[in-house]
């Protein structure tokens, strides 16, 4: 049977595959070059089943094509396009804005540009079965320069980056929720977070220090965490 999964800043970042199991996803976008890459058992057709995958190959779903077809990612506006975003839970000028940061520069690695030209198909899909539980989980995900910006502007904090530091931005749902800084040398990795002050008393913090404990010793091999109570940013008032 065809499989897939669902684009993620990390091996970690499996917020997409959580809106497949919520059913508020029911598009998937790939730009051609890429899709025509794809070995022919993992195309799909109108009506294929396809298994879901986490990126650690773990099966949590299975999903039927219901349509399929190619676009210009400048067609895609209008009642189509507001088709297609509402399909990848997101407005239509989010859906633009998402795609061009997933999307641009991992293209121009491979030799192509991301422009109106350029074709994307479009795979609409449905959950047919389900094979673990549902919920709405906080995701830890690779910090984008964007996301340092939103970060300086809640806390006034200047984020001091070291070869040794290692930034996280914090995902529920579509909501940027908090940061979470790594830092690590011979005496083990110090770990610091902060909450967005507007989702403050609204997310399980110690949800939070266990998710970002759990990731450090999975992705960063860390073996002796130190937590950080208190800020060692410069404050600016």
């Amino acid at each position: 049977m065809k499989r897939i999964d669902f684009w993620g800043r990390d091996e970690y970042d499996e917020r997409l595959l959580e809106e497949v199991l919520r059913g508020v996803k029911t598009v998937t976008c790939t730009p051609k070059v890429w899709y025509d890459q794809l070995p022919d058992e993992e195309k799909a057709e109108i009506g294929d089943i396809i298994q879901v995958f986490t990126k650690r190959n773990e099966h949590k779903a299975n999903i039927q094509i219901t349509d399929f077809y190619e676009i210009r990612f400048g067609e895609i506006q209008g009642e189509v396009g507001n088709r297609i975003a509402k399909g990848e839970n997101s407005t239509l000028d989010e859906f633009i804005e998402d795609h061009i940061f997933s999307w641009e520069k991992p293209l121009k690695i491979d030799g192509y540009e991301l422009n109106e030209d350029t074709l994307i198909i479009v795979e609409h899909f449905k959950i047919t079965d389900i094979f673990t539980d549902v919920k709405i989980d906080l995701h830890l995900v690779p910090m984008s320069e964007s996301e340092r910006y939103k970060v300086a502007n809640w806390t006034d904090f200047e984020l001091f980056g070291e070869a040794t530091d290692y930034f996280y931005s914090v995902y529920k749902e579509k909501e940027f929720v908090a940061f979470v800084r790594f830092r690590q040398n011979g005496l083990g990795t110090y770990m610091y977070y902060k909450v967005n002050p507007v989702f403050e008393g609204q997310i399980d913090e110690k949800l939070l220090i266990l998710k970002a404990e759990k990731y450090a010793k999975e992705n960063l091999l860390a073996t002796n965490l130190i937590h950080e109570w208190s800020s060692i940013y410069t404050y600016h008032k």
